[in-house]
């Protein structure tokens, strides 16, 4: 076995090169979404031990079509995204002002020579 030759391990790593690859982890996402709704389960880190009792095949393929780091990022996104859905609702449950993003960024002045 030479130092650069392929192990059993990297032929489990999803290739995310490939756009075939990554619909197929976004399609996993989903479905475990889906199921995680289903059964009104929010932090799927949080409430693992439901999540893998209730949706258990949908999170084995979630986690067998995305890279590892993809299913943590999307996990914690998904609780992010309700979060500030909830925020939003709070806020403007109290009148809250929208205020319209006005940030601009000037260009820097021609460096002296």
């Amino acid at each position: 076995m030479g130092l650069f030759s392929s192990s059993s391990t990297s032929s489990e790593t999803p290739d995310l090169t490939k756009k075939s690859t990554r619909a197929l982890c976004w399609e996993a996402r989903d479905s475990f979404f889906a199921c995680l709704d289903k059964n009104n389960i929010i932090d799927a880190i949080e409430n693992s031990k439901e999540a893998t009792a209730q949706c258990g095949s949908q999170e084995k393929d979630f986690e067998k079509d995305c890279v590892g780091s993809w299913v943590e990022y999307f996990k914690q996104k998904r609780t992010m995204e309700y979060n500030k859905a909830k925020m939003m609702e709070s806020l403007a449950a109290q009148n809250a002002i929208k205020l319209e993003e006005r940030i601009k960024f000037q260009e820097a002045p021609p460096a002296k020579k």
